[in-house]
C-alpha cells in the first residue's frame, strides 16, 4: 500500500515538483501541501497522511512542530528536509526521532524511506505475541539513537483503535497506548490563552548562576496569582548527573527523576512478562516496539516531587547518585516530558545542564520560552554567541529566547551594548541584567531564595522584571480592590547604561 505524504513548505513549487516525480511510484503518493501551521493542522485531520515532510517553515521551528504534531498524531513519521547549512542541526533532529534528508529533495530519497517504512510495518505485524497496538519500527532506520519509533502504531491509526491493549496497559499502571488527540500549540498574538507556560533555563557554560536564576524564577512564579489563585509551579532539574537544584533549596533528593524512571521500567517489565516474554530477551527493535505503546498519566508526577514549604513550589529533583543518571534513557525523558506537558501545572520551569546532551536538547525543544544565561566574561559571552549562531542557522525562533547577564557589577569590562552588538541582536531585543551583591552570595550559600527576602534588593527587582517579561499577568488588586500602582523603577536600571 502506498504511503501518503503531506508536504509543509513555504514554497508551493516543492510540492508540485514532488507530485510530478512520484506520479508513477508504487510506494508513495503526495496527498497535499501546506504552507502554514494552521493549514497543516487541518490537512492532518482531513488528508490522513502517513509521512510529513517538513521543509522551509518561516513561522515555526521544525523540531517543535514535530513534537506538537506527534502528540496529536503519534503514528506519523516526520522528515526534515535540510539545506547544506542546516545539516549541522541533523543530530538534534535525529534526537527528536525525525529522518533527515538533504536538499534538493529527490523523489528517490522519499520512496526509499516509504519502502523501508512499509517493510518494517509488515515485519512488526508478524509478531503475534506482541500487542496489536504496539509501535512499528519505522523510526528505527536512519534515525540514530533519539526518540525513535515512540508513539507509532502498526496499523497507522493510533492506539485508540485497540481497546484491549489499552486495558492491558492500564492494568500495568500506564494510562494506555498513545491516543491521537487534537493538540493545538499556543500561538503568540493569535488570541489563544496558553493554559501553562513551559520555560527552559539554559546556559552553555557552567558556573554562571543558571541554577540560582532557575530557583529564583520558580519561586517568583510560585508567588504569583492568576484569577485569584496561586499559580501551580513545578521546577524540574534536568542536570541529570550533577544537578544541585535540591541543594539550592535545602530539599531532600528522594523521590526524584530516577525514582520515576524506576517506576516506569518496573511497570514496563511487568507488562512484557504478562505477554510471556522476558525483558532481557527482547532485541533493541522489540524493546522500542514495546516503548511505543506506553503513555504516562499526567498525575504520576505528584508521586515523585518534593515540596518547598516556604513557597509552595513543587520540585522534581535530579538523581541522588550520579551513577543513576546513566540509567536514564531517551525514552524515559520523552515519556516524562510528555506527561509534564499534560499535567495540572500552570508553569513548568526546567533547569538544564551546561551542555548539548539529549536531555538538554529535549528540554530546549520542549519549551515555549528559553532563558539563556551567561555572565559578562569572555568565555561565557563567546559560548552564548556560538549557540545563538547555531540556533539561527537552524531557524530556531529567536523571539522565544530571553537573554540574561547574571552577576553584573558596577564596572565591567563589557557593557550591555557591546554584548548586544557581539550577539548581533536587534536593537529592540532586551538583555536582562541581574546585579551581584552580598545578599545574593549569602542566599546561594544558605539556600534561602532572594525572592523570599523581606527587604528590597536590586537583584530581587531584576529577577521580578525578567519574570514579568516571561509571564505577563494582570496586576493584582490590593485590599481595597484597586490595582496596585506601577512600581517606581528600581536602582538596577543603571546597569543598562
Amino acid at each position: 500500500m502506498k504511503k501518503r505524504l503531506l508536504i509543509l513548505d513555504d514554497d508551493p513549487a516543492v510540492g508540485a515538483a514532488l507530485q510530478t516525480q512520484t506520479a508513477g511510484s508504487r510506494w508513495l503518493e503526495v496527498c497535499g501541501q501546506t504552507t502554514g501551521v494552521e493549514e497543516t493542522w487541518r490537512a492532518l485531520h482531513e488528508n490522513k497522511p502517513d509521512i510529513v515532510l517538513l521543509g522551509g517553515v518561516q513561522e515555526a521551528e521544525r523540531g517543535v512542530l514535530c513534537q506538537q504534531f506527534r502528540l496529536a498524531f503519534p503514528h506519523l513519521l516526520f522528515i526534515a528536509a535540510c539545506s547544506e547549512q542546516e545539516l549541522i542541526w541533523e543530530p538534534f533532529f535525529r534526537n527528536l526521532g525525525m529522518w533527515v534528508i538533504a536538499k534538493p529533495i529527490h523523489s528517490g530519497q522519499l520512496e526509499a524511506l516509504a519502502m523501508q517504512l512499509s517493510s518494517m510495518t509488515a515485519m512488526s505485524s508478524m509478531h503475534a505475541s506482541m500487542p496489536a497496538g504496539s509501535a512499528a519500527m519505522g523510526g528505527m532506520i536512519g534515525t540514530g539513537t533519539g526518540l525513535t519509533g515512540i508513539g507509532t502504531t502498526s496499523n497507522g491509526m493510533g492506539g485508540a483503535a485497540f481497546p484491549g491493549v489499552e486495558a492491558g496497559m492500564q492494568a500495568a499502571g500506564f494510562s494506555g497506548v498513545a491516543e491521537a488527540k487534537p493538540h493545538h500549540p499556543y500561538v503568540a498574538g493569535s488570541g489563544q490563552q496558553a493554559k501553562k507556560r513551559l520555560i527552559t533555563v539554559y546556559g552553555p557554560k557552567g558556573g554562571v548562576g543558571k541554577t540560582f536564576l532557575s530557583r529564583e524564577l520558580a519561586i517568583y512564579f510560585a508567588q504569583r496569582k492568576l484569577g485569584g489563585n496561586p499559580l501551580k509551579v513545578l521546577a524540574v532539574d534536568f542536570n541529570l548527573d550533577l544537578g544541585t537544584f535540591a541543594t539550592a533549596l535545602n530539599l531532600p533528593r528522594t523521590p526524584n527523576l530516577y525514582s520515576w524512571v524506576q517506576d516506569i521500567d518496573e511497570r514496563l517489565h511487568d507488562w512484557i512478562r504478562s505477554q510471556g516474554r522476558e525483558p532481557g530477551d527482547l532485541s533493541q527493535e522489540e524493546w522500542q516496539v514495546q516503548i511505543g505503546s506506553v503513555q504516562l498519566s499526567p498525575q504520576e508526577v505528584d508521586r515523585h516531587i518534593v515540596v518547598h514549604e516556604a513557597s509552595g513550589l513543587h520540585v522534581l529533583t535530579s538523581p541522588r547518585d550520579i551513577r543513576h543518571s546513566f540509567e536514564i534513557k531517551d525514552y524515559h525523558l520523552y515519556l516524562i516530558l510528555d506527561a509534564l506537558k499534560n499535567s495540572h501545572y500552570d508553569v513548568i520551569l526546567i533547569d538544564t545542564a551546561p551542555d548539548t546532551t539529549d536531555a538538554t536538547i529535549q528540554a530546549l525543544f520542549f519549551a515555549e520560552q528559553v532563558v539563556m544565561v551567561g555572565n559578562p566574561v569572555v568565555d561565557s559571552i563567546e559560548n552564548i554567541q556560538r549557540i545563538l549562531k547555531l540556533l539561527r542557522e537552524a531557524d530556531y525562533p529567536e523571539e522565544r529566547i530571553s537573554l540574561c547577564m547574571n552577576r553584573l557589577q558596577r564596572k565591567e569590562m563589557f557593557t550591555l551594548d557591546e554584548i548586544r552588538a557581539y550577539f548581533q541582536l536587534h536593537p529592540s531585543k532586551k538583555i536582562f541584567p541581574i546585579p551581584d551583591d552580598q545578599e545574593v552570595k549569602k542566599s546561594i550559600n544558605t539556600g534561602n531564595p532572594v525572592m523570599l527576602h523581606p527587604g528590597k534588593l536590586a537583584a530581587k527587582d531584576a529577577i521580578e522584571a525578567l519574570g514579568k517579561a516571561l509571564l505577563p499577568l494582570e496586576e493584582e488588586a490590593d485590599g481595597s480592590g484597586k490595582k496596585k500602582e506601577k512600581e517606581r523603577a528600581s536602582l538596577w536600571k543603571w546597569l543598562r547604561r
